[in-house]
């Protein structure tokens, strides 16, 4: 159930009007059976994989609480993180790790044979596996008390918006907002509204009309030169900002107009004048769980300069591997891992702030093209044929709605309500503003990719 189609809208309509009408007692049940269906109606096999390891989560970190013993205390912390880890791993890497040792081996003249299965990747597994890690952790760091109740805990795993694409919530944070008696309130719904507005005009009007784009271009490498596929490193690079911002805004939209309110997970990041800074601006919620549950274990910043380093090092080849199951990924870690200790190692450059965050920009979308790329093979392809002179941009913007070239205004718009956000001044897209509002509905009306629309990025991973 996407959020940009038509099922989710009459879905959502439906569970507001139960939400705040009609079951006003059992608010938290309209929330936990909404999330079951929301969640069942991508494949209702894996809700029971769902309640599975979210139930041996929730025993887990009342047992952490029982123990009187520091050994019992971290028996369970790793049974609970193994339960979560062998899951997630069997779903998402089994098939790569097999053929990755066979390939391996291979080089010594083995030739060893692994079944290989066909795995369904259940639909935001990485998210709520990581939201149920955190909870499990914070309980046994005992910052946080566990949750006594059912009702409440899988309220809190099921709560739709932000379920199968985050933002990863904290339960220190949401959990408390589920047990809060809400009242009706005009600012939820006009708060909610501009942010769910808002994310769609970043989705579908953006992201989706960029990715024809992207998509032509990654597919079709040897028939482009530089000046296009420096275009296509560019769109990408706006594309799954566009696309995931969006997300995030309208998960947040959803869950304000239901009394929520959930974590920021973007903060202008491409206006970051250094990579550590751009990295505390793009999906908050992994990062910050990356530091807190990774980094942090490893040791951090406590180490001597070389263990730092190697921490940094690997909590970014983790987090490239949480994205998926392709040496592109973890390549994609690694190199923000390099350049960040090289970054802290040299001290930043200190030319004027736009030319810092535009080398940023640079660094940033370069990488997301091996991101985007198929494989490692794809990409040094994209970046061999960088050098191939040639100015032919028609067959890419072809693709998109309304005439190609009459995009920009749309991509206008954009740019400058991301800027006067920022800066502070001009419109604000996150308080009722006739202006703003009016022309975000032109475009979405103008310049929407309605069919065969891409689903979101993230939720692949």
């Amino acid at each position: 159930m996407l959020f940009n189609s038509a099922i989710f809208l009459v879905f959502f309509i439906g569970v507001y009007i139960l939400y705040w009408f009609v079951f006003k007692k059992q608010r938290l049940w309209v929330l936990l059976l909404s999330g079951c269906v929301f969640y069942g109606c991508w494949d209702i096999r894996f809700l029971f994989l769902l309640f599975f390891t979210s139930g041996v989560d929730f025993i887990s970190a009342q047992q952490i609480t029982k123990s009187t013993s520091s050994v019992k205390r971290k028996r369970w912390l790793v049974a609970s993180i193994m339960v979560n880890l062998v899951t997630l791993g069997f779903f998402k890497y089994y098939n790569f790790f097999t053929d990755s040792f066979s390939d391996f081996v291979k080089l010594f003249g083995f030739h060893p044979s692994f079944v290989t299965l066909k795995i369904i990747l259940p639909v935001g597994i990485s998210f709520y596996t990581f939201q149920s890690i955190a909870y499990v952790t914070d309980v046994y760091r005992k910052k946080i008390t566990p949750e006594t109740s059912a009702l409440y805990y899988f309220a809190f795993i099921c709560f739709f918006p932000q379920m199968v694409a985050g933002p990863i919530e904290r339960a220190k944070w949401l959990l408390p907002q589920f047990k809060k008696v809400k009242h009706f309130n005009a600012s939820y719904f006009e708060s909610g509204i501009n942010l769910v507005l808002y994310g769609f005009f970043k989705k579908i009007v953006i992201a989706d009309n960029l990715a024809l784009i992207v998509d032509d271009v990654h597919n079709n490498i040897n028939n482009y030169g530089s000046l296009s596929l420096s275009v296509g490193i560019f769109a990408f690079a706006i594309q799954i900002y566009a696309d995931f911002s969006g997300y995030s805004d309208i998960a947040r939209g959803c869950a304000q107009l239901l009394g929520f309110k959930l974590s920021k997970n973007f903060n202008f990041p491409y206006f970051s004048g250094s990579l550590k800074q751009f990295w505390k601006r793009w999906h908050i919620s992994l990062s910050s769980w990356f530091r807190d549950y990774v980094y942090i274990s490893l040791g951090g910043s406590r180490t001597s300069g070389w263990r730092r380093n190697f921490n940094y090092l690997l909590t970014f080849v983790i987090s490239g591997l949480w994205h998926g199951a392709n040496f592109t990924f973890i390549l994609w870690g690694f190199f923000h891992g390099l350049a960040l200790i090289l970054e802290k190692s040299f001290g930043k450059i200190r030319p004027l702030r736009p030319l810092n965050a535009l080398l940023v920009f640079l660094l940033v979308s370069v990488l997301f093209t091996l991101f985007r790329s198929a494989s490692v093979i794809d990409f040094i392809n994209y970046v061999r044929f960088l050098f191939v002179p040639s100015g032919v941009l028609n067959a890419a913007f072809s693709h998109l709605t309304v005439g190609g070239f009459y995009f920009v205004l749309p991509i206008l718009l954009f740019v400058f309500l991301e800027s006067s956000k920022y800066y502070k001044k001009g419109l604000s897209v996150y308080k009722y503003n006739y202006p703003a509002n009016f022309l975000i509905l032109v475009s979405i009306l103008l310049f929407s990719v309605f069919e065969n629309a891409p689903r979101f990025i993230y939720f692949q991973f």
